[in-house]
């Protein structure tokens, strides 16, 4: 029984940690996952628990103190010496991800771009950042990567497809941005205007741009506007081609580099969504995103609502908790 009795502080310490540890996973998992100022406050209060038990349950220790002194010594020299070795990475890249999570450079389901890759994102991680390519391959980027380089993100309510080619000098520069306005306007984008870029040595460099409302569609859209160009210059009788164009066989002068009227289409195009299948982890992850902010409005709006109201908003919430909760569960267990 003395001996119970020398340890009883520290089994208390000991307890109370874990049920400390216990009501901050279970109680407060959902405000601190609401917010958005700094994501990861659970993890840090639970490690610094955590550590103030440890240190703690020692110091409760029927030990002499010189001994106790040591073993604190020793294990906050173990603890310097983890910070110290993990400074330029663990530290670093978890620093990094924090302040891309505060800046709101970019979310879940984002189109980003950075050095020569081009993907959305599917998670953003305290010490990584995963990307989803075009190919539907997934990379992993460290933060600290990521916070040294410049990252393009394509606005989630709209931005500027465009595409460039060079044409003749021999053909009028009207009729070129009228042929690029039209298959703009087949591929539906709005506010298509043409620029004349660069006088080339034997052709004019223009470039087209039309503003795409669904960011999400980037990949499909630039290959239909692609292809509506091919059509309308076909239609128009516009060369593509350069006048230093050279082939191995002779043509006549009249010759014209157009294809042939039997394999232009003439049904309706189907247009193909691929980015349904390319970017299947990124749709999930702006979905739970979007989730997550009506979830922050509805919160916001409970404070002004009236008692009755407040019911309706509060039963909102937690649907959508409950929703967010099941995706990130479904997102954890694929991946």
């Amino acid at each position: 029984m003395p001996l119970l009795g020398s340890y009883a502080a520290t089994s208390i310490v000991i307890a109370s940690t874990i049920i400390l540890v216990v009501v901050i996973r279970l109680f407060f998992r959902k405000a601190l996952e609401s917010t958005k100022r700094w994501p990861y406050q659970r993890q840090l209060l639970v490690f610094l628990v955590f550590l103030l038990g440890l240190f703690l349950s020692i110091a409760f220790l029927p030990l002499e103190h010189e001994i106790k002194m040591q073993i604190l010594s020793i294990l906050g020299l173990l603890l310097s010496a983890v910070i110290a070795l993990s400074s330029t990475t663990l530290v670093s890249n978890a620093m990094a991800g924090i302040m891309l999570r505060m800046t709101h450079e970019f979310r879940g389901g984002d189109f980003i771009e950075v050095d020569d890759l081009v993907g959305r994102v599917t998670d953003l991680g305290i010490f990584h950042t995963e990307l989803q390519l075009v190919n539907r391959d997934v990379v992993s980027l460290p933060n600290l990567w990521l916070a040294q380089k410049s990252v393009k993100v394509t606005r989630r309510d709209g931005t500027f497809i465009n595409l460039s080619l060079s044409i003749g000098y021999s053909v009028n520069h009207q009729d070129v941005e009228q042929a690029l306005l039209k298959a703009a306007q087949q591929c539906k984008l709005a506010d298509p205007f043409v620029f004349i870029e660069a006088f080339l040595d034997h052709a004019i460099r223009y470039r087209l741009y039309g503003m795409l409302d669904q960011s999400a569609e980037r990949l499909s859209k630039t290959s239909e506007l692609y292809k509506a160009v091919l059509d309308v210059f076909v239609e128009e009788g516009i060369e593509i081609a350069s006048p230093s164009l050279m082939d191995r066989r002779e043509y006549e002068p009249t010759t014209r580099h157009l294809p042939p009227e039997s394999t232009r289409l003439k049904k309706k195009k189907i247009p193909t969504v691929v980015e349904n299948l390319v970017f299947d982890k990124a749709e999930e992850a702006q979905s739970i995103e979007d989730l997550k902010q009506a979830q922050a409005k509805l919160t916001q709006a409970l404070e002004k609502s009236s008692k009755q109201g407040k019911e309706t908003i509060e039963k909102k919430i937690q649907a959508i908790g409950e929703e967010i909760e099941k995706r990130e569960e479904k997102r954890k267990s694929e991946s």
